[in-house]
């Protein structure tokens, strides 16, 4: 039997312990000898309650138990986790709430604080009653991965049949991506091709098709008729840089009708811009009821403004793109199409937003003639999604833009269609000349029933939390990830991979607009996504560097590649 020094005893040998004499060395050796035993009887107890399962309530803080056997380690590391469906791994899930995640729509990536799939699109949601309209706001810094992100929202629209147009392509961010795809890319600029905002596009064409049904086909005209009136005002307030008046708004809606209905032009042969700035220069008795003109005197002089507007589409920069036939319509029998208008330099920014204007206008009329088509039996039901991409570049031409951008998405019958808006800050809607202007260009993210928030600024946090409350963790979670790379000074070896800024291809989906807590999740690339080079909108930087790493100025690649 191990006899343990009682406390008394140990008290006097620790009197004796002292100093070099034998009695001091002795007593040290009898400490050191009751230190051992009791650590062995430590040990032999420990072993004895493992055996008989009578094991001591462990701490936070342990990490295992002392002694053979005990399973001591210096640090907990991550478990292997695995994810399957109750039918696949039955009565092996004994937790009743989920990620909050819902497993549909198309694969984004991992939930950032589970790890688990996220699955998200707007029609796929929408079907399922997680949202109340298929619209959704994009917002972040340049650089951390926006444009990726609805990369992967039109793979998977793909992927389910939904047509996706990408409503003026201005990078292009999106052209690789539908060529991959065998879409069709439309090439508007100087010397690739034009668009005529005067033609009836893919809705005048189908008119014809409709005459058997004349109410619809009476309703699908005097759509046409609006857009193409919201079109050319819009055109005109961008050459000139100031509002339509309302009698020159009355005067072009009067011009259209009169050359479509007197003039001999039809959707087959419709008119050019010139035609009606040669129909306002010589004058019609409509024209001058409009213009309430009484001779030909005050009617030129009330005309003058709108007839050098007109001219200046016709010659010069504007008149190189819009006064002409449309070179290449849009092919609704195309998985997806892309209209490329990186082609226009970036220096013009009024041509780029017009030609945006104009695009957009044409894209959604495309969309309304492929669902009238459906409603007459026709054709079959269609389901789409719209990208408008750079959104700033047409806002911040003026408070007038607001407006038309404004009718375009309000004359959008958004039955079957989703629609998604992307910019960088909330300030691209706010920045207008008036209250009533921001006000009206904040409804479109007011509008959308889903906000995918990526890296921001705090000052950017405080905008928002008037449209869409944000936790204290997701607040410090979407600033943070704004938080540039870390900084060593040493400059990559060869074929080491740029180390990418904490928040790239990081998001936040939030849906509605109380506290309800967000989607956080991390995109991840597939192999083939990454092979093709879609997401590689940096390639002319390739040279740049011995190792030319893939890193779209848009993007993400650090998990992409795993």
């Amino acid at each position: 039997m191990v006899k343990l020094l009682t406390e008394e005893q140990r008290r006097q040998v620790l009197a004796r312990s002292h100093g070099p004499t034998l009695a001091g060395v002795l007593a040290r050796h009898h400490l050191k000898m009751d230190d051992k035993r009791r650590r062995n009887l430590e040990a032999q107890k420990a072993s004895e309650e493992q055996e008989g399962f009578l094991l001591p309530a462990l701490k936070l803080s342990d990490r295992g138990y002392r002694g053979a056997g005990g399973g001591r380690m210096a640090s907990v590391g991550r478990q292997v986790e695995y994810r399957a469906s109750s039918a696949q791994a039955a009565g092996m899930w004994p937790w009743a709430v989920g990620a909050g995640a819902p497993l549909i729509g198309t694969p984004v990536g991992r939930h950032l604080l589970t790890g688990a799939p996220v699955l998200f699109d707007l029609l796929s949601w929408f079907v399922e009653g997680l949202i109340t309209a298929p619209v959704g706001f994009v917002l972040g810094l340049n650089g951390y991965g926006k444009s990726s992100f609805v990369r992967r929202m039109v793979l998977g629209g793909v992927a389910q049949k939904v047509t996706t147009l990408v409503l003026a392509d201005v990078k292009p961010d999106y052209r690789n991506l539908i060529e991959a795809v065998d879409g069709q890319v439309i090439d508007l600029g100087y010397g690739y091709g034009r668009v005529n905002p005067l033609a009836g596009g893919v809705l005048g064409s189908i008119l014809p098709r409709l005459a058997v049904f004349p109410e619809l086909a009476r309703k699908m005209l005097t759509e046409l008729r609006a857009r193409q009136l919201q079109t050319m005002s819009g055109l005109i307030e961008l050459s000139r840089g100031s509002a339509v008046r309302d009698y020159e708004e009355t005067i072009i809606s009067s011009c259209i009708e009169i050359l479509y209905n007197e003039k001999g032009f039809d959707a087959e042969n419709p008119p050019l811009i010139e035609d009606m700035y040669n129909l306002v220069k010589e004058g019609h008795p409509e024209l001058m009821e409009n213009a309430a003109a009484v001779d030909d005197r005050e009617y030129r002089e009330a005309t003058r403004d709108l007839q050098r507007s007109l001219r200046g589409l016709v010659k010069g920069s504007f008149g190189e793109i819009f006064n002409g036939h449309t070179t290449t319509e849009i092919d609704l029998d195309a998985p997806a199409i892309c209209i490329d208008v990186s082609h226009i330099p970036e220096g013009h920014t009024r041509l780029k937003a017009a030609v945006m204007l104009v695009c957009w206008s044409d894209g959604f009329a495309a969309i309304d003639a492929a669902h009238a088509l459906a409603d007459a039996g026709l054709g079959p039901q269609r389901r789409f999604q719209a990208v408008m991409d750079e959104l700033w570049q047409v806002l911040g031409l003026g408070e007038f833009m607001v407006d038309r951008v404004n009718s375009l998405t309000r004359l959008n019958r958004t039955i079957a269609t989703a629609l998604w808006m992307i910019t960088h800050t909330i300030t691209d809607l706010e920045a207008m000349g008036s209250v009533s202007a921001a006000n009206k260009a904040k409804t479109f993210i007011e509008r959308a029933r889903v906000k995918v928030i990526g890296a921001v600024p705090e000052a950017e946090i405080d905008r928002l939390e008037r449209i869409v409350k944000f936790t204290g963790t997701e607040a410090d979670m979407v600033t943070g990830w704004s938080s540039p790379p870390a900084r060593t000074g040493e400059r990559r070896k060869e074929g080491e991979p740029k180390e990418p800024p904490p928040g790239q291809g990081k998001f936040l989906i939030k849906v509605g607009e109380t506290r309800t807590p967000g989607i956080p999740v991390q995109l991840i690339f597939t192999p083939s996504e990454i092979a093709s080079g879609i997401h590689d909108t940096n390639s002319r930087y390739g040279d740049l560097t011995s190792d030319a790493v893939s890193d779209d100025e848009d993007g993400y690649e650090g998990e992409g590649a795993a």
